[in-house]
């Protein structure tokens, strides 16, 4: 509580007023006349009540009546807790907690909900309050509930889940919610860890004028430092004698440290590789502070179908990240022929050399200078078009081809397949883009500006330190304009499509726009050029491993999946069941299921207790592990509203404070007080004025 006149506080002494009379009251006397005094001898009166107080209800009513006038004049206020916000009027709160994997980080949950259950408590009788759990997307548990109870009976039940932060989705979910409340006052408390990985300015989630924004930073800097986290998982194949023998390769990255925290130097880690459960190898590694080492692990032979497996690390900081789950099956290799009318020339030699390099990891590859004939095709699962025109003939076998389930990757070149639309006509009518002419960087080369993480081709390079596309440089591109029906994989710098993919029938296209030797571009010389050689080869042969893994919170099409598989077509009423327990009915005509969980889901038809249909992995996503705090002054800045600062939070941003005249004059406690003086001046006037009854004498 505070004063605003603090001095009146001196008219406390005006107190003593009503003591003072009701001390020095004299009673009357009645006269007795005598017609002479001569005999009677004079006798001094004492009178005992001015030493005794007889009416104490009327003193105390005097008394208060004086304490509250001078209370008002002193003009008092609270600076925070509920009397702060209880003379402006009931308030619309929306509570905003982040359940993503990394509030398991020590005790950054229990804090959180204890910081939820501090603002549900602290509801007046006429607010109202929602509360909205969010990781990946917002989830409204109560909506404007004029109750704690119900509030606190949800927040209970939360936990953290597998999924990542993305706050912008929460504040848009919270600004509807209040867009539709009555109340004047509408509130916004965001309780988080504050990613700087969990925020992307969004004009869509900015708070509308006169909503406040509470933030709530959970945990300190540097809490996370030398957290360790598993990411980079690739499986080495060597095939021979009719058998498979994989070797996992994997990273264990370190976040160092973190804003005021001290650097936590290297640290040495034992990683472990289990498959179906036992343990199959270990190794220890030494992993620099903000670094990265790899490991590999192995190698084992795959017996049979959905072979299970699980790399672990031994960290104690952050458990979500220190396992990577992954599954795999043996399989044939994958046949691929290279079309290049100049043969085996220097000019597809990176290209030709990244698959032949494939032999033992399950890849073999042929190159031939004319146009492909059914025979050829008929062994080939993929099919590489290195700037070689179709004729009408060739471009119907191919287009047949991958109408049958057959994989084709174009590399457009200088003298690349016409497409439909294209100046001088076109045979391939079947490609996903209109190709335009060659366009060459003027000054600075092209880079890759876009990769979309979530397509299998570009989903092993979506941790952080497993390599850095940007760097590539792009001397000449060709132009093109993708297709309606066309996904754009990948996309340069300046916005034109870079890969694009299109379908054609059972099979798969992947356009590439420019060439693949050192005229056009230095990709070949970058360490991530085999490696993605080999996810198109592999993605577009649609055969062995659909995935080792996916990331959680993604959706996944389990038809596709069977199919790539070679599983058979799963049944209408098959059930995905997940790695914590419970299932997921799974329907026909949109067999889709959503990884919410981390671990290994299994896909099974009804009443089946031998192997699972379909067996698929799902990880976290490795960008929650970076523990680095988004600047809270840019956050509040960009996501609006008027801010306000959390009492007794961990982190925020430095506000000062409002001045105490405003705090006064919105809560105007003297109004309340001078109406108790109005009541108690009514009572003690009946009280002084109605008779006594005289004593018996």
């Amino acid at each position: 509580m505070g004063l605003l006149t603090p001095l009146f506080l001196a008219g406390l002494a005006g107190l003593a007023v009503p003591v003072l009379v009701h001390l020095t009251r004299r009673e009357r006397g009645s006269p007795v006349r005598f017609p002479s005094l001569m005999f009677v001898e004079q006798v001094p009166f004492e009178a005992r009540s001015r030493r005794r107080i007889r009416r104490w209800l009327l003193l105390l009513l005097r008394l208060a009546v004086l304490a509250l006038l001078v209370a008002a004049f002193a003009r008092p206020f609270a600076r925070g807790g509920r009397l702060a916000v209880g003379g402006a009027g009931p308030e619309e709160v929306v509570v905003l907690l982040d359940q993503s994997y990394s509030m398991g980080l020590n005790d950054h949950w229990a804090q959180a909900v204890a910081r939820a259950r501090e603002a549900l408590n602290e509801m007046g009788p006429q607010d109202r309050a929602s509360l909205v759990a969010f990781s990946e997307s917002p989830h409204l548990l109560v909506r404007s509930s004029p109750a704690a109870a119900p509030l606190l009976r949800a927040l209970d039940t939360l936990e953290t889940t597998s999924l990542g932060t993305r706050i912008a989705p929460a504040l848009k979910l919270a600004g509807s919610t209040l867009a539709a409340s009555s109340l004047a006052r509408r509130r916004v408390v965001l309780i988080s860890d504050f990613q700087r990985a969990g925020w992307r300015p969004d004009r869509d989630a900015a708070l509308a004028e006169g909503v406040e924004l509470e933030t709530v930073v959970v945990g300190a800097d540097g809490d996370g430092a030398g957290n360790l986290a598993l990411g980079g998982l690739e499986l080495e194949r060597t095939t021979g004698q009719g058998r498979d023998r994989v070797t996992v390769r994997a990273r264990v990255a370190s976040s160092g440290g973190s804003g005021s925290a001290p650097d936590v130097g290297e640290q040495e880690a034992r990683v472990t590789l289990f498959v179906d459960g036992t343990e199959v190898d270990a190794r220890v590694v030494s992993v620099p502070a903000g670094g990265s080492a790899p490991v590999s692990l192995g190698p084992f032979t795959l017996a049979r179908d959905f072979t299970r497996g699980e790399v672990r690390v031994s960290d104690e900081v952050l458990a979500a990240d220190n396992v990577a789950h992954f599954t795999a099956s043996p399989g044939a290799g994958v046949d691929v022929l290279v079309w290049d009318p100049r043969g085996r020339g220097p000019s597809n030699l990176h290209l030709r050399g990244a698959l032949e390099a494939g032999d033992e990891a399950g890849f073999s590859a042929r190159v031939t200078a004319s146009a492909p004939s059914a025979a050829q095709l008929a062994a080939t699962d993929v099919v590489v078009v290195n700037g070689a025109t179709m004729p009408a003939g060739t471009a119907g076998r191919i287009g047949d081809f991958v109408a049958e389930g057959g994989g084709l990757f174009v590399v457009l070149g200088e003298r690349g397949p016409l497409a439909r639309g294209t100046a001088g006509g076109g045979q391939a009518d079947f490609l996903p883009v209109v190709a335009g002419p060659v366009a060459d960087a003027p000054g600075e080369p092209r880079r890759l500006g876009f990769m979309d993480y979530d397509h299998p081709v570009f989903e092993p390079f979506r941790d952080p330190r497993s390599g850095d596309f940007t760097r590539t440089a792009f001397y000449r591109t060709r132009r093109v304009e993708a297709a309606a029906s066309a996904r754009t994989v990948a996309r340069f710098d300046d916005g034109s499509p870079a890969l694009v993919e299109g379908r054609r029938g059972r099979g798969r296209i992947l356009v590439w726009a420019g060439g693949m030797d050192r005229l056009w571009t230095d990709f070949p010389l970058q360490s991530l050029y085999l490696p993605f050689v080999r996810r198109v080869a592999g993605h577009l042969a649609s055969r062995g491993d659909p995935a080792l893994w996916h990331p959680v919170g993604t959706t996944v099409d389990l038809a596709a999946l069977a199919e790539t598989a070679g599983t058979q077509e799963l049944p209408a009423e098959a059930v995905a069941m997940a790695p914590g327990g419970g299932s997921a009915p799974i329907g026909l005509d949109a067999p889709l299921l959503f990884l919410g969980e981390q671990g290994v889901w299994e896909v099974r038809s009804p009443g089946r207790r031998t192997d699972p249909d379909l067996v698929l992995a799902a990880n976290v996503d490795l960008r929650e592990s970076d523990l680095t705090r988004l600047d809270m002054e840019e956050f509040v800045a960009a996501a609006g509203g008027a801010v306000r600062s959390a009492a007794g939070s961990s982190q925020g941003p430095a506000e000062e404070p409002p001045p105490d005249e405003d705090l006064e004059a919105r809560q105007g406690f003297w109004r309340y007080l001078l109406a108790g003086v109005f009541v108690l001046l009514v009572s003690e006037s009946a009280l002084a004025n109605r008779p006594r009854s005289r004593p018996a004498a």
